[in-house]
């Protein structure tokens, strides 16, 4: 009986230090993304925080007369998936983007003639 007990408190001895020790797996890169939708002479803004661990960030505003909706995603080769559409009574546009995944990052996406999305990385 004391062989069982000596050989159970060395091998707890043994085994609760690497136990402890257990790396953590580490913390997602979180940033705020800055959006302005220039449509016409209207210009909305919204922020975001999207982290790097794939999880989706929404914004959006819906009225009767115009619906506006941009998600962003970070995806796994450092870029920032974008989705976005404006509908409104004049018409709809939609458009899907890709920038890097960067602090400062800036890019001014859509049409030339319709709404325009710049989206800032801070």
């Amino acid at each position: 009986m004391t062989t069982f007990a000596t050989f159970a408190f060395v091998f707890l001895a043994l085994c609760t230090p690497a136990l402890a020790d257990a790396p953590r797996p580490p913390r997602p890169d979180v940033m705020k993304v800055h959006f302005s939708l220039k449509d016409g002479s209207a210009v909305q803004d919204y922020d975001v925080i999207v982290s790097s661990d794939g999880r989706c960030a929404t914004a959006g505003q819906k009225r009767q007369d115009r619906e506006v909706e941009i998600t962003a995603c970070a995806s796994h080769d450092a870029h920032l998936a974008l989705d976005w559409h404006v509908r409104s009574t004049g018409g709809e546009y939609r458009s899907t983007s890709s920038i890097p995944f960067e602090h400062g990052s800036t890019a001014e996406l859509g049409s030339t003639t319709g709404p325009r999305l710049i989206v800032t990385i801070e």
